[in-house]
């Protein structure tokens, strides 16, 4: 069996918020980014020993948003902002990536990686240069 999708290799996990799921689509998806939980440990005469703290791979997706309408400005900053959906970077939530997504069609279970910052483009026309996630696995199926 090849791996053709990041969903493919995610454990399911609930998301703390599930009332509703972020729904403010990127214009564009910048970096998705995989990593594994490896420590290499470098010694005398080009020894190595290799440490594999976890087998599981670690995702994030960088989006951005060139033009962004005030109505959606204000759904990612309360997302952002409210203490029951994401708290910042400590609370988790579903997203469901656009269709030119590896994983499109699929309920990711997310959380904000990075300070949010936006910018005011003109009058009511905002903007975000990047705001990362962190998948944390895919929704539960029950």
């Amino acid at each position: 069996m090849s791996i053709t999708s990041i969903y493919n290799l995610l454990d399911e996990i609930t998301a703390d918020y599930t009332e509703t799921t972020f729904v403010v689509n990127p214009q564009e998806i910048t970096v998705i980014g995989g990593e594994k939980d490896v420590r290499i440990n470098k010694g005398y005469g080009r020894s190595e020993e290799r440490v594999i703290l976890s087998d599981k791979s670690r995702f994030w997706l960088k989006l951005q948003w060139k033009v962004l309408s005030e109505a959606d400005q204000n759904t990612i900053f309360d997302f952002f902002h409210d203490p029951k959906k994401g708290c910042g970077i400590g609370r988790s939530w579903y997203f469901t990536p656009p269709e030119q997504h590896l994983a499109a069609g699929h309920d990711l279970t997310c959380r904000f990686d990075c300070q949010l910052g936006s910018f005011l483009q003109n009058y009511k026309i905002y903007g975000i240069a990047s705001l990362t996630l962190a998948i944390l696995g895919k929704k539960s199926a029950v």
